[in-house]
């Protein structure tokens, strides 16, 4: 690499990491799913196989690299510091991103972008809040945008190894999640369409050496993903974690007219409808909570509706339009496919957005330079090329500042909700079980879970098999009564759920359990002035607990 390249790459790398380590010093961010991946990387570590709970051979956990990496460094403490094995993971999350930025910083040079429209680009990304977050919070984000980086450089960047750094890419995806087989699929296909040119030959010969190149990246992938896949089969019975078969569980089932279908009328919902993931790639993790501006929620609206239909422009440039396609059908697969879109899959939708924007801004900029050749040069017109700049500078500041306030968020819910809420519920429900085998029947597994050590009965089942088959057979109709068959020795249900008979009916709650214990932080978060995004954290802030009665059996059902 030249020296003049150099140097930006290695400012970017710095940058990145140090302020990814500023959010998590201040913020002490710990992400609820992280105690559910590190309960069985802990299990793992000390020797009792890779389970949430011994002697339980089940799946409950996504990512391969995100329970893995604990447990390796879980290992290197001694088994002693689960606060060093996370710090350890930050560290090497944080390192992870810096190099995917700096892969992204390559590949835009390779397109010859302008310095100052790759600027705003990496800026956009560097910035984002919930890439930021899920870096450091025990999330396996890092990995993603490293892997989703390489994945672009292979595509992009022409030369030695091009198929290797595909292929490895491509794996480092389904390492770090399985279901990145998505974008993998999309973006290689898309690739067909758009950037069969960057073989180098002509038109006749471009589409078939570009599909033996990928077929060539395929075979690597399968290379390096295949033993996980193996194992995975042989140790629980299926390589599909139990994760996605608890969330997949009473789900009407994908038919593929109907898929189709559903992305003919997509575009009209993504520009008509609003309660669709587009806006939230931009925006913090649960923004759809509230409490945030709405003329920030409709800039992110903008933005994602022109990065999401940029595809379909033929004067964009071919990697325009690939990254736009990514971005769509990403929106499309969580919209149609998933049916929610929680704030942890975002970060690899936006980033495709991010890159998307950043091309289509150099190539907005590129035509503003020329005006003055085409006679245009007069009024706002002459100015054209500086509104643009001076609008990028906003735009990173106002991402900037989003930041903050999503640090100042989450430096909240964490000292409130996690260490101050649902971290004492864990602790106070293992002082108060009769035996380490009573059960705990609830939504929120991770804090709670790890913290107990008690069986857990989780809704939507991620850790309980009993929870996902009771499921099935009563339907989603009577979904609120599982308990009745589970008999769990505990409930911890937040006021709502309750009140809506969520998870339980109200005859057979007031029937069979008694109300012992109430952790409530309202006063708490009331006394506090400025909080950006409160509804979200405000979703937490009451947990009401149930003991099961000594004669709950004894009587009828209600």
């Amino acid at each position: 690499m030249e020296k003049s390249a150099t140097r930006p790459v290695i400012l970017i790398a710095v940058l990145v990491f140090v302020a990814g380590l500023a959010f998590a010093i201040f913020t002490q961010h710990i992400w609820e799913d992280y105690w559910i991946t590190f309960r069985a990387s802990k299990t793992l570590a000390t020797g009792n196989g890779l389970v949430f709970t011994p002697g339980e051979r089940l799946h409950t956990f996504t990512s391969p690299l995100g329970v893995l990496l604990p447990a390796a460094f879980y290992l290197l403490t001694g088994n002693h510091s689960d606060q060093v094995a996370l710090w350890l993971f930050r560290v090497a999350s944080l390192a992870f991103l810096s190099g995917g930025l700096i892969l992204f910083f390559q590949s835009l040079r390779a397109l010859q972008l302008r310095n100052f429209s790759i600027g705003l680009t990496l800026a956009l990304i560097g910035l984002d809040a919930k890439i930021l977050d899920f870096s450091i919070n025990g999330m396996e984000t890092g990995l993603l945008i490293f892997f989703l980086a390489l994945t672009i450089h292979g595509l992009f960047v022409a030369g030695p190894r091009q198929v290797l750094r595909l292929g490895a890419g491509w794996a480092g995806l389904m390492w770090s999640r399985p279901d990145s087989c998505v974008y993998i699929a999309v973006l290689g296909a898309g690739s067909l369409f758009f950037l069969t040119k960057m073989a180098g030959k002509n038109d006749d010969q471009a589409t078939p050496i570009w599909l033996k190149n990928l077929l060539k990246a395929a075979v690597v992938c399968t290379i390096l993903y295949l033993p996980w896949f193996v194992w995975a089969w042989w140790y629980y019975g299926s390589p599909i974690p139990h994760t996605i078969v608890a969330k997949g569980a009473n789900q009407p089932p994908l038919h593929l007219v109907d898929m189709l279908g559903s992305l003919v009328v997509f575009p009209y919902e993504l520009l008509f409808v609003y309660n669709t993931s587009l806006p939230y790639t931009f925006l913090p993790g649960y923004a759809d909570h509230g409490g945030w501006a709405g003329g920030y929620v409709s800039l992110a609206y903008v933005l994602g509706s022109i990065a999401a239909l940029a595809w379909v422009v033929p004067v964009f440039r071919p990697q325009t339009r690939l990254l736009s396609l990514g971005y769509f059908m990403g929106n499309f697969y969580l919209n149609d496919i998933l049916n929610y879109f929680p704030p942890w899959y975002l970060p690899v939708v936006g980033t495709l957005g991010y890159l998307t924007l950043g091309l289509l801004f150099d190539q907005t900029l590129g035509l503003a330079l020329k005006f003055p050749q085409l006679g245009w040069n007069r009024g706002w017109f002459a100015r054209l090329p500086e509104i643009l700049r001076a609008a990028a500078v906003v735009l990173v500041l106002g991402q900037l500042a989003a930041t903050v306030c999503v640090a100042r968020q989450l430096h909240v819910q964490q000292a409130v909700i996690e260490d101050g809420m649902r971290q004492p519920i864990g602790l106070w429900l293992r002082d108060h079980a009769k035996t380490p085998h009573d059960s705990v029947m609830l939504e929120p597994l991770g804090y709670i879970g790890y913290y107990s050590g008690l069986k857990m009965l989780d809704y939507p089942g991620l850790a309980s098999k009993e929870m996902v088959e009771a499921r099935k057979r009563l339907g989603p109709a009577h979904q609120n009564q599982v308990y009745r068959e589970l008999k769990p020795d505990w409930l911890v249900l937040r006021p709502f759920e309750v009140q809506r008979e969520t998870y339980v009916d109200a005859a057979g709650l007031r029937e069979c359990y008694d109300q012992v214990q109430v952790f409530d932080a309202t006063d708490k978060l009331k006394a506090i002035g400025w909080l950006p995004g409160r509804p979200y954290v405000q979703f937490d802030q009451t947990f009401i607990i149930f003991h099961r009665k000594a004669d709950a059996d004894q009587k009828p059902p209600g």
